[in-house]
């Protein structure tokens, strides 16, 4: 499955709007912001060297060649259980900036069906794409639209929060970008958000 291939599909698919998407609850409306209420859900994840506007094309290929048959079935218990299996598209796509002793690298996430759970989930024949859960908790949530660059993204994390910290609330962790769409969608319809993970107090 060629990066391409995948962008075609994305962008019809938006157009569909047939996407499923992680649960989630609004939980408040702020005037710049919303705080979502995010249920656990299951990814498939790779990880590149350097940042978001240089590790985009790696990424999707190896996460879309996962899911459109680059696997083989969680359970072999007989020869016809070897088979790839072809998945569903999902929204959104998220990456995560990583910094440790080898460097800057990004990590691509692509939400996986509901459908599925631990047990079932095919196994990718790619050691680079690796199989994991994104806990669920609270999240504040700033949607723009346009183009979808490494700097505009963190021109809305600091929008975002500049917003939370007038409104005494702490975020921890690290910014994840969101994205909705495929690079040929119109900048204006494209829905991009930063969702920054919110400290919750014991008392809530």
């Amino acid at each position: 499955m060629s990066y391409f291939r995948y962008i075609f599909v994305l962008l019809v698919a938006s157009v569909a709007n047939a996407y499923e998407e992680p649960e989630y609850e609004v939980l408040q409306q702020m005037d710049d912001y919303e705080i979502r209420e995010y249920a656990s859900y299951l990814v498939a994840e790779t990880r590149v060297d350097g940042d978001f506007d240089r590790t985009g094309n790696a990424a999707f290929q190896r996460l879309a060649g996962y899911i459109f048959g680059d696997n083989r079935r969680a359970i072999s218990n007989s020869p016809e259980d070897s088979e790839s299996v072809s998945m569903k598209m999902t929204i959104p796509v998220t990456r995560e900036r990583i910094e440790d002793e080898d460097g800057r690298s990004t990590v691509y996430r692509f939400v996986m069906e509901r459908a599925y759970d631990q047990e079932t989930l095919p196994l990718p024949n790619d050691d680079r794409v690796t199989l994991g859960e994104v806990k669920g908790g609270r999240f504040a949530v700033l949607r723009y639209r346009g183009r979808i660059t490494e700097e505009r993204f963190w021109e809305h994390v600091r929008m975002l929060e500049k917003s939370l910290k007038r409104d005494g609330l702490t975020a921890i962790g690290e910014p994840i970008s969101a994205v909705y769409n495929g690079p040929f969608t119109p900048p204006m319809f494209r829905r991009n958000e930063v969702l920054l993970r919110l400290a919750v107090h014991q008392d809530e």
